[in-house]
């Protein structure tokens, strides 16, 4: 099972880099530049075929979407190269790193390889070694989702985000609960998993991890890569300290895997450093009108791609350059064609300007209709004021131990930055940042909404973007105690080639030294205290999450039962269950053929089916209930599965709380026509029997 976990994480690489690659170079994009921004052209690439495919009846699979995509892009990279064969790439020209051994290989790329092996042996220690297996998953309530639009992908061949369901073929649409159910949602990361999946035969939930691994590995790396070679451009400490920082907060992208789980937003905040990147290349001095066109293409497909991951994070990114837009109004009131003396005052004025105008866009989005109950969504506060601010400083922004080296590393490069006045506006967008999450931590209400409500007012997304916009600062932070540290050593050493060896040694070691005194594995001092970093407490969750245990809502027991019920149904046969004894999942895990795919919103006024409500109360009835035995025969059902049979243990042995028990917000009385058939209730048959379990027949 792990070569299929490999085998899709290198498939997803693939899929995810080479068209846009290809694109980028046609567009005379440096090789680097082109390899780190690939997935901003490549996603809406797959959307688009995605959307137009259903349309045209082509059935949707990896060959379907890789293979046309790829083609566009090598046959636009050999016209441009014949075209321009002659001369260099200037689309995105970044000042690169220096040169390193002898020019063979480039600073950029040694530096974004270091980047990316960082990356994996952070996700390989955090993440993958605390999986119980390639195929655990996190049994909580978005993966239902997750995982379902996934299977529902590869079932029907049809992957467009605009008709998201999870009764896909026709014959499920046919005993669908809710007529019409098809939706939008933005299913980037969902089209993703499922290429690789069926490219490498593995599992639904394998093909989730790895496709999680090789974001967090490698895409969020290489696009951080981009964007701290753009804004320290010539300023190789900086963007070699970002190989060590990346991945080092709690909050991103380790809060993503470990609540929700907000896997379509794992995808879509890795790709946001990327495409800021992009944005802020588009307005560097120096480049022609046809530079920029080419960068507005690329940033204008960026958004594309961050919209149909996850919305929030196109909000994220505004963020994150509102400060830079405002630097930009000061610049062009520093035009020759402002007299001397009022360039000041224009600074200002252009400045208040800018400001206006973005406060004003945030508003109007905040009323459109179509992002109402986006913003209405309520996470209450979490915290006081002073925990949240505490929080801040500290970063430990959620459920996680504070990581006070970070912190001050952090603080080093926010002094830095105010320092430096070309970089200042970066400080400017942390601490938008953090006003942010603390106004959705700390406080209710309506300014609350205001500020978070295009993240739903979750405070694990606004503390995962402050945690992200934390990563410039702190390489900058890494790399100035590391310069001192060289100055420190100089100094000691003797004069001489010793001494500029010792210094540049220095220089190196001490991105790496902070590092690892941040993400330190947990060790007991015996008998006193238990020491953790805040690493060590999320590779913890990992495993309790991903552990195969009682408590669980399906936990390893029922799994196997239903491995054994699948061998007595055929894959045809429709299954009736009751979704939160676990059956919720089997569709997605294993396509399964349940009747119940949804954990909520079951009710007539909600536009529940007639038949759906008759059975869900009333099932047990169906030897003396006419109406009940005409809604069976009407949708064809055979078999009734029972995984959690009597009364549930809310609690295990060691106090452990049961995942998804009806006070988590599902209801046994909606379900009491299937709850209560017992092996002695007429009109049902046992056919599979173990402990709690049962697997019935329907014979009425």
């Amino acid at each position: 099972m792990w070569t299929g976990f490999f085998l899709t994480m290198l498939a997803a690489a693939v899929f995810l880099y080479a068209p846009g690659f290809f694109v980028l170079k046609a567009l005379r994009a440096e090789s680097v530049v082109a390899f780190c921004c690939a997935p901003l052209v490549t996603i809406p690439l797959y959307i688009v075929l995605s959307a137009l495919y259903p349309s045209l009846g082509v059935f949707a699979s990896w060959s379907t979407l890789f293979v046309p995509c790829l083609a566009v892009g090598v046959a636009a990279w050999l016209v441009s190269f014949v075209l321009f064969r002659s001369s260099k790439p200037r689309f995105a020209r970044i000042d690169s790193c220096g040169s390193f051994f002898s020019g063979r290989l480039s600073a950029d790329w040694t530096i974004l390889v270091l980047y990316i092996a960082v990356g994996f042996v952070a996700v390989s220690t955090v993440f993958v070694a605390n999986l119980s297996s390639p195929d655990s998953f996190l049994q909580t309530w978005d993966n239902v989702h997750h995982l379902s639009s996934v299977q529902a992908f590869v079932e029907a061949g049809n992957y467009s985000s605009f008709t998201t369901t999870s009764y896909p073929l026709p014959e499920d649409k046919a005993i669908d609960p809710f007529a019409n159910d098809s939706a939008f949602y933005p299913s980037a990361w969902h089209c993703l998993v499922a290429m690789a999946m069926t490219f490498s035969g593995a599992t639904c939930a394998t093909a989730a991890n790895a496709v999680n691994a090789f974001l967090s590995a490698m895409v969020l790396p290489a696009s951080m890569f981009v964007l701290l070679r753009t804004l320290f451009a010539g300023r190789r400490a900086v963007v070699y300290a970002g190989a060590f920082v990346s991945v080092l907060f709690a909050a991103f992208p380790w809060g993503f895997l470990t609540f929700g789980p907000l896997y379509p937003n794992l995808l879509s905040y890795v790709l946001i450093p990327a495409a800021a990147a992009v944005f802020v290349k588009m307005f560097a001095r120096g480049l022609v009108v046809w530079q920029r066109a080419v960068l507005g293409f690329v940033f204008v497909s960026s958004l594309v791609a961050l919209a149909l991951s996850q919305p929030n994070a196109v909000f994220s990114l505004g963020v994150f350059l509102a400060p830079y837009c405002v630097v930009l109004a000061m610049r062009l009131a520093g035009a020759k064609r402002i007299p001397d003396s009022a360039r000041p005052w224009a600074k200002v004025a252009f400045a208040l300007l800018a400001i206006v105008v973005i406060a004003g866009i945030w508003c109007v989005m905040y009323k459109m209709p179509f992002l109402r109950a986006v913003v209405g969504f309520d996470w209450p506060a979490k915290a006081e004021p002073v925990q949240a601010l505490a929080n801040i400083g500290l970063l430990s922004f959620m459920d996680t131990p504070a990581q006070p080296i970070l912190a001050l590393v952090v603080a080093t490069g926010v002094v830095a930055a105010l320092v430096d006045r070309s970089r200042r506006w970066i400080v400017f967008s942390y601490a938008f940042a953090c006003v942010i999450y603390f106004f959705d931590m700390a406080t209710n209400g309506f300014l609350k909404h205001l500020l978070s409500g295009f993240w739903y007012t979750d405070q694990w997304r606004t503390a995962a973007m402050a945690a992200l916009f934390a990563v410039p600062l702190a390489a900058l932070g890494a790399a100035t105690i590391a310069r001192g540290m060289r100055a420190l050593v100089m100094r000691i050493a003797a004069p001489g080639d010793d001494a500029l060896r010792y210094g540049r040694a220095a220089l190196a070691a001490v991105p790496l030294v902070l590092a690892t005194a941040v993400a330190f594995p947990a060790f007991d001092f015996a008998g006193v205290h238990r020491v953790e970093s805040a690493s060590s407490v999320v590779g913890d969750r990992v495993e309790k999450q991903n552990a195969e245990v009682p408590l669980n809502m399906l936990g390893d027991d029922e799994r196997r039962f239903v491995d054994e019920v699948q061998k007595v149904v055929g894959e045809d046969e429709l299954i009736i269950n009751e979704p939160d004894d676990g059956s919720i999942f089997l569709y997605g895990l294993d396509g399964m053929r349940t009747y119940y795919r949804y954990f909520t919103g079951y009710g007539l006024e909600s536009g529940e089916s007639e038949d759906s409500f008759l059975i869900r109360g009333h099932l047990d009835e169906i030897a003396t209930n006419a109406e009940v035995k005409e809604a069976i025969e009407r949708l064809g059902a055979e078999y009734v599965l029972v995984l959690d049979q009597g009364e549930v243990e809310p609690r295990g042995p060691n106090g452990e709380a049961r995942r998804f028990l009806p006070v988590h917000g599902v209801s046994k009385e909606a379900w009491q026509g299937i709850v209560d058939i017992t092996d002695e209730t007429p009109g049902f048959e046992v056919v599979l029997s173990e402990g709690d379990m049962r697997l019935y027949r329907i014979v009425a």
